[in-house]
């Protein structure tokens, strides 16, 4: 930590003042440095906008070949993937057959079914 720190002054309620003393007391510190801590821990748990930016540049890096089931992202629609991954039919009739709701689960199990 530098050793050049600034006084502020801040106004609690009543309950995290007493949190902070508790706190302080517990750990056998000052209520700064309570503070101070909790501002560190909080630093350092929040991701810098160079980390956000680094993982935006990945973004789009793989492609995926495999054709969209009926015409609609993974990302949107995670459902009717697993529904074709799960479905024991040939790929052909799993991208002719509809999966979206309770209704049309139970039509597409009855066309795996019958053979359709």
């Amino acid at each position: 930590m530098s050793t050049l720190l600034h006084r502020l002054q801040i106004s609690l309620p009543r309950w995290q003042v007493q949190f902070l003393t508790e706190r302080a007391h517990r750990d056998k510190v000052s209520l700064a440095e309570v503070i101070r801590q909790m501002i560190q821990r909080e630093a350092n748990a929040t991701p810098t906008q160079a980390s956000v930016d680094s993982l935006m540049e990945i973004a789009g890096l793989a492609e995926d070949r495999a054709p969209l089931v009926e015409g609609i992202p993974v990302s949107e629609r995670p459902d009717l993937y697993l529904a074709q991954l799960s479905s024991p039919s040939p790929p052909s009739s799993r991208s002719r057959t509809r999966v979206t709701g309770r209704g049309k689960a139970a039509t597409r199990r009855s066309r795996v079914k019958a053979g359709r």
